[in-house]
């Protein structure tokens, strides 16, 4: 990934060729109208970085063009001090569009939107999918190989993890269920020490760096394609126990009112940028940005996955931090890249709730034509019938559907007697498989 240029240095906002440019975006005419709808476009609509404005076909000179930007934006900039560092950002007009499709998006009943699911239990079953979703992507950006079918496996079974990407995975997701159960503690220098081991037990080279902030400088940020090339440079050991303490003091703090989403992505992006761990960074920024939401009871969060689009925008993702610390640590290019995700997210929630609708109502065709079958079982079968080549485990359609290990086992022995699943032996547990032909699948289905 190539590194954002930075901006022209903005002292050449007081040359005298800069003076004669803002003359016109002071004066009136047509010229005039036109440098203010697009000083407008790039700082409300379309918040734009000097990377991306120096590549625009625009009739003024891109750097002049570029201080004039700035001044708009230096008049509406909030600034927070962390440590001896200052950081900035900005509030843009689609922000506001955006977080009030997400606060819409989180009243204090669901009724409104899981009204759309046919039964409580797959409301929970969704929640326990995507919290799974969340682990696994999560663990996966920070280097976990175990691929994604494998993993819900692993953790639907309650399986002992084998090596150090499954034991992240299995890590992550005993975390991230455990947030809402924290989030009426203050942050603290103890909550993020505590939700960092969780995180990482089992899982680095020293035990003493899973509960301690890291005590060197040799760590940096940078390609794992090519070594040589450096993205970030995080602040000297010395500096971290002040800079998190500070971090602590602003995600407490109630004095200035910043909308909680805005302010949960910036505790996300100052844990990426200060590094206060010599490993588990990401996880436990993307963490804590869960914690600070279901803190303020954007609760509907726990339904989405914003790890699982970062998978797949790895580059955007590290992009978002560089844009920022290339722009005297703008953080508005973090936000608006992390805001724009959340919606995404929202939308494929929305498009899950009518995807199961279409499932269930073949769930319940199914339960019409089998006698005897119960909503649950018509589901399980459902299933098999969507991965036909695919095995599944008791424990696996347990964890999966949330009933006990008998209840899985008599659905599956059931739905054997009946002719539509064959059962093998693998070692010690059984597992089983659609009895029917099919198109063979090559994911691992849900």
């Amino acid at each position: 990934m190539k590194i954002p240029q930075k901006p022209p240095d903005i002292k050449g906002s007081f040359s005298e060729e800069y003076e004669s440019f803002a003359s016109i975006f002071f004066s009136e005419g047509e010229e005039s109208k036109e440098i203010r709808h697009l000083i407008r476009k790039y700082n409300e609509s379309e918040y734009i970085h000097w990377d991306d404005l120096r590549r625009k076909k625009i009739p003024y000179d891109p750097t002049l063009f570029w201080y004039a930007i700035k001044d708009q934006r230096r008049t509406k900039y909030r600034r927070i001090k962390i440590g001896d560092e200052k950081f900035l950002f900005y509030s843009p007009e689609t922000f506001q569009k955006q977080l009030h499709r997400i606060d819409k998006a989180s009243p204090a009943s669901f009724d409104w939107l899981f009204g759309e699911f046919p039964s409580e239990a797959n409301k929970k079953q969704y929640l326990a999918n995507s919290l799974m979703e969340e682990a696994i992507a999560s663990s996966q950006l920070e280097g976990a190989a175990t691929t994604r079918p494998e993993a819900k496996k692993i953790l639907r079974e309650g399986r002992k993890p084998k090596n150090t990407s499954e034991r992240m995975i299995v890590n992550n997701y005993q975390t991230i269920r455990r947030l809402k159960e924290l989030r009426d503690k203050p942050l603290s220098r103890e909550l993020i020490l505590e939700i960092h081991h969780e995180i990482t037990q089992g899982t680095l080279e020293s035990e003493a760096d899973e509960t301690e902030f890291r005590t060197c400088d040799d760590i940096v940020v940078g390609s794992k394609a090519d070594p040589t090339k450096i993205y970030h440079y995080p602040p000297e050991c010395r500096k971290i126990p002040a800079m998190m303490d500070d971090l602590i003091a602003f995600a407490n703090s109630d004095d200035e009112f910043i909308h909680p989403i805005v302010k949960a992505i910036i505790i996300h992006f100052l844990i990426g940028y200060i590094h206060p761990f010599n490993d588990g960074n990401g996880r436990t920024a993307r963490a804590l940005f869960y914690w600070f939401a279901l803190k303020h009871h954007y609760d509907l969060l726990e339904y989405i996955s914003i790890s699982r689009i970062f998978v797949h925008a790895p580059a955007q993702y590290a992009r978002a931090y560089l844009l920022t610390e290339t722009d005297s640590n703008d953080m508005t290019y973090f936000i608006d890249f992390n805001i724009q995700i959340i919606g995404r997210a929202l939308e494929d929630l929305k498009q899950y709730i009518i995807h199961r609708k279409q499932e269930e109502s073949a769930s319940l065709h199914l339960v019409e034509q089998i006698p005897d079958l119960s909503f649950r079982q018509a589901e399980i079968l459902r299933d098999f019938i969507r991965y036909p080549t695919r095995y599944y485990t008791i424990s696996e359609i347990a964890g999966k559907y949330k009933v006990s290990l008998p209840t899985a086992r008599t659905d599956l022995l059931l739905l054997e007697e009946k002719g539509k699943l064959k059962k093998y032996q693998d070692g010690k547990r059984q597992v089983f498989m659609y009895r029917g032909k099919g198109k063979v699948q090559k994911n691992g289905g849900d």
